[in-house]
């Protein structure tokens, strides 16, 4: 007899299960790769922080929902950073009979694909980046790139020698750089680790000083702290 463990891992659905701070405790692997499309790891994050702002309200909805009614799961459509999904949440009761958080399970539409999270194959990795320059397209080396900051639908890359437009979007670009190197510290960073000086911690936020001109400090979500500590042995 499979165990429920391995039955959540083989369900064609993404499951989550959040404490009582709406942080992730566990997730199945099409949850992580739904919610890490540039990689890290969602586990220990608050909920919102991997949604978009405008999609944040409906998330805190579904969860008072759930609590508000606990013998009947709350469900309602919900737009993430890869399309929409139909979600469904209820409420954990825990040993002692007590409110013990949420297990969300959400269901992927048929035919959606899910670019998977893992480490891209060597034929994907990109060792050059196409930025915009008077002439026309220049290919930046990555081992230059000092961080990424996302600009609209498009992607501003920074590096020792100034800033460069690239037309492609963080994402795209997330995906396809090498996870050892590059991480992805915020919803609109991704930074070269190796680029990294050092760290500024102010009023109980972390930002990373970056090797590039005017020694910038990205930001770090506090979901990704505790990621960033394990990377850097912080």
């Amino acid at each position: 007899m499979t165990s429920l463990a391995y039955q959540l891992q083989r369900a064609p659905v993404g499951v989550i299960v959040l404490d009582g701070e709406r942080r992730v405790i566990a997730a199945n692997a099409l949850a992580r790769r739904l919610l890490e499309p540039v990689g890290g790891s969602i586990l220990g994050a608050d909920l919102a922080s991997l949604h978009p702002d405008a999609a944040r309200p409906k998330v805190q909805w579904l969860l008072d929902a759930a609590r508000a009614r606990p013998g009947e799961p709350a469900g309602m459509a919900m737009t993430l950073p890869f399309g929409t999904l139909v979600a469904r949440v209820t409420v954990m009761e825990g040993v002692d009979g007590t409110d013990a958080g949420w297990c969300m399970i959400f269901h992927v539409p048929e035919g959606f694909s899910v670019v998977p999270t893992t480490v891209p194959a060597s034929g994907d990795i990109l060792v050059k980046l196409p930025v915009a320059s008077r002439s026309g397209v220049v290919l930046l080396d990555v081992a230059e790139v000092a961080y990424l900051e996302a600009e609209g639908h498009y992607t501003r890359v920074h590096s020792e020698d100034g800033s460069h437009f690239c037309s492609l979007s963080l994402a795209e670009l997330g995906r396809r750089l090498d996870p050892s190197v590059f991480l992805r510290v915020h919803r609109s960073y991704v930074v070269n680790l190796r680029h990294a000086q050092a760290i500024d911690r102010r009023d109980g936020r972390w930002s990373i000083v970056m090797a590039a001109p005017h020694a910038p400090l990205v930001p770090v979500s506090r979901s990704r702290v505790d990621l960033v500590r394990r990377r850097l042995a912080l």
